[in-house]
């Protein structure tokens, strides 16, 4: 059954600085039953669970890094630390039952170092970790292959102290890195990056972008492969880059960004950051031709985008600036807009319960455009704590379930499968966590 019914209300979007949609007021939902449930959250009644699979005593999830799938849809792999070490878990077999290591410090996947970063492959047939050597100043780049395993091997390797900021895979041969040099190695004269472009079939090439002079944090790339971002940090402001030309151009907002998205057809990113004051979080859309941003959601970090372009968001109509700095903690309804960038035309669905714009705040949206099917992580105040809602939103079928609920304790990772179906989340913390893979209402 429907945990929430659904109203939608079109009108045009204004493109003020107030929010961008209103509603009216939906039934109250029933009471969802509950029967399994994940590290900290009860699964409702009727949810297929694929698998709930206790990760090792001691071992603490990446809250920065969801759950990885792996040779195409096959095992999920887990990122974290366990004994003072970085280590990868992959999970496979029956009911993912069957638990390897994948990677870790001085082990698999870096057997020369410790692991800075891993990004798993688009196909998930690969893992990629960026491996600071301990015997010498150099950072290795390797590759494992995640149905053989092995300690895998290099493809390439670049002298000096770094850290990363960032690995991305572009393509499935093809991995880009971003280094920037490492707290004890950094001078005053440090003022680039270096991001660099790997190869990883046939003998393999490398190409620095060394005509990008600005300093780079970590990338979104671009589903043309033609543009990135760089969401900056405290000492680092955003920046747009051009990699045919390889022309740099700041974004001139308040402070760092997050990227949720780009549009279908890379002309635009979605983001949160904060507002002109960089006091109030927020969504917004920069487009890259014009080099404007709009707002899309005033104290909200929930948005992405649908496979044809729609813009899905998560917020309330009446909230403005003024008023969330006037009472951030004042109950309002929750709701989910779709925005047309095209037509500037709105659909509104309310989600039947209420929250405040420090939780909306707090929200963060994964979707998967094989499904167009949204997970959304948000939190309602309760009489005794902070209640954590997990809710699946389909933009098809224009409805919400919520699919895990319970009270808030610690990091929550989510990530979809490649075909959209299957949801893997991973919660908890070293005394215990869980891996879930759920099969949400289609």
């Amino acid at each position: 059954m429907r945990i929430f019914t659904i109203v939608v209300v079109p009108f045009v979007l204004c493109l003020s600085g107030c929010a961008f949609f209103k509603s009216t007021p939906p039934p109250a939902p029933p009471r969802p039953l509950y029967v399994n449930r994940t590290a900290t959250l009860d699964i409702t009644n009727g949810i297929g669970v694929v698998s709930s699979v206790e990760l090792p005593g001691g071992f603490a999830p990446s809250p920065a890094l969801p759950p990885m799938w792996l040779a195409q849809g096959l095992a999920v792999a887990v990122a974290g630390t366990l004994g003072g070490k970085a280590v990868v878990l992959g999970f496979r077999g029956d009911k993912l039952t069957e638990v390897t290591t994948i990677a870790s410090d001085f082990g698999p996947g870096a057997p020369g170092g410790r692991i800075l970063e891993v990004a798993a492959s688009p196909d998930g047939m690969e893992l990629a970790t960026a491996v600071s050597a301990a015997d010498a100043h150099r950072l290795d780049l390797m590759v494992i292959d995640s149905i053989s395993g092995g300690e895998g091997h290099s493809v390439a390797s670049f002298d000096g102290d770094f850290r990363v900021a960032g690995l991305s895979w572009l393509n499935r041969t093809t991995i880009a890195i971003v280094l920037q040099a490492s707290a004890q190695a950094a001078t005053i004269a440090d003022t680039a990056s270096e991001l660099y472009v790997v190869g990883i079939s046939g003998t393999g090439s490398i190409t620095h972008f060394d005509q990008v002079h600005c300093r780079l944090g970590r990338m979104s790339f671009s589903p043309n492969r033609l543009f990135a971002v760089s969401e900056g940090d405290r000492d680092v402001a955003p920046a747009m880059i051009d990699l045919r030309t390889q022309a740099c151009a700041e974004i001139r907002v308040a402070g760092p960004i997050r990227v949720l998205g780009w549009a279908p057809d890379s002309s635009a990113i979605l983001y949160t950051g904060g507002d002109r004051d960089g006091k109030n979080i927020g969504v917004f859309r920069f487009t890259l031709a014009t080099a404007q941003r709009t707002l899309i959601a005033v104290s909200s970090a929930a948005a992405a985008y649908a496979s044809d372009g729609t813009i899905i968001a998560i917020g309330n109509g009446q909230l403005s600036w003024k008023r969330v700095a006037q009472n951030p903690d004042a109950p309002i309804k929750a709701e989910i807009a779709l925005l047309n960038p095209l037509t500037a035309v709105v659909t509104i669905n309310s989600l039947g319960f209420k929250t405040t714009p420090t939780m909306f705040a707090r929200s963060s949206m994964v979707l998967t455009a094989a499904s167009d099917s949204a997970a959304i992580d948000t939190f309602v105040p309760a009489s005794d704590g902070l209640l954590r809602e997990l809710i699946d939103y389909s933009y098809p079928s224009r409805s919400a379930f919520v699919v895990a609920s319970g009270h808030a304790t610690g990091p929550l990772t989510m990530s979809w499968s490649a075909n959209g179906r299957a949801l893997a989340i991973v919660d908890g913390d070293s005394s215990l966590a869980k891996l879930t893979v759920l099969i949400p209402p289609q």
